[in-house]
């Protein structure tokens, strides 16, 4: 058995008795001086050790006389089963380590509604690129739904917008996105290179619903109305609708620029605004007691992923790229 086990791992698996790493060597050699040396351990911490064991079991596991060491039945039962204790034992000991690392497991990944244009889905396909072992599990939901799910523990980690400051929920801000104003192909604006904010405010709006996320709406509104109310005609349930609004001549809207570019058809422009560039953020949350290694490890491979930009692959870039001159980015 000598080429299937390296004793000295075994010796340090807190699983495995040390006793019964002692056995198999002896099993193997049937000679206690070969079977300590191979051990790095003394003859007589061997003989206690195999004496200990024989004890626990009721039953002599070996025979010694002065032409050597033989196995007895019980002894040959005991081998037997020695190598699937061990494997079983070195089975659950590595995954206990790699769970405790965060290299596997399951984790159940809420997106945004918008996340497979603000690169979320390319996230998580690097992550699971790098991390095969990991389960990830994927939903699509909305801000305020992401939060519900994560209070309920149905959910790990969630892509949101803008961070919600509650106290239960931790978040990290890993990019953010330009808003760019999106209007009917037919409105005066969409003549211009750009759109100042105060010609934007005078125009009816076309919003998604404050309650699906209230953080990243009042971001928006206080980013390009301020003070001012914005006249909303229609509130849409999420972009494509919003899209559909402004291009049936419902009013104008404002967008992430990649996913206004994504979307905008002939119906609708894209322009950016004159003045300081308005931004959305995006986060991913979790809760603050949750301790588990994997939901750490995820959210450090998004931050760092951020820090390199949620930019969307290089063959989309080209192809938003020729959409985007035409909407005179």
């Amino acid at each position: 058995m000598s080429e299937l086990w390296d004793e000295t791992q075994r010796l340090t698996n807190p699983l495995i008795s040390r006793n019964l790493v002692y056995f198999i060597a002896l099993a193997d050699e049937l000679h206690f001086g070969r079977a300590a040396e191979r051990l790095y351990v003394t003859q007589s911490a061997l003989s206690q050790g195999i004496r200990s064991m024989e004890r626990l079991l009721g039953a002599e596991l070996f025979v010694r006389s002065r032409r050597g060491v033989r196995l007895t039945d019980p002894g040959k039962i005991l081998l037997g089963e020695a190598t699937c204790i061990l494997r079983r034992s070195e089975r659950i000991a590595r995954t206990i380590r790699e769970v405790a690392r965060g290299s596997t497991g399951r984790i159940r990944v809420l997106y945004s509604r918008s996340g497979v244009h603000l690169g979320q889905r390319r996230l998580v396909e690097e992550f699971r690129g790098e991390h095969p072992e990991v389960d990830v599990v994927t939903i699509a939901g909305w801000a305020s739904h992401n939060v519900a799910e994560l209070r309920s523990r149905k959910a790990d980690v969630a892509f949101l917008r803008t961070p919600p400051g509650l106290p239960d929920i931790d978040c990290r801000i890993i990019g953010e996105e330009e808003l760019v104003a999106v209007l009917p192909a037919g409105s005066p604006l969409a003549a211009r290179d750009r759109v100042t904010r105060e010609e934007f405010r005078s125009q009816p709006v076309v919003m998604w619903s404050r309650e699906s996320g209230p953080e990243f709406y009042d971001r928006v509104v206080e980013q390009i109305w301020g003070d001012d109310v914005p006249e909303i005609t229609s509130f849409e349930p999420d972009y494509a609708n919003v899209i559909d609004a402004v291009c049936s001549g419902s009013g104008v809207a404002v967008l992430d620029r990649s996913l206004a570019e994504h979307a905008a058809s002939g119906g609708a422009v894209c322009r950016p605004f004159a003045g300081r560039r308005p931004t959305g953020e995006i986060s991913l949350a979790w809760l603050n007691s949750d301790s588990s290694p994997l939901v750490r490890r995820f959210v450090e491979f998004a931050a760092e992923a951020g820090r390199h930009g949620l930019a969307e692959p290089v063959e989309l870039q080209a192809a938003l790229g020729r959409q985007a001159r035409n909407n005179r980015f």
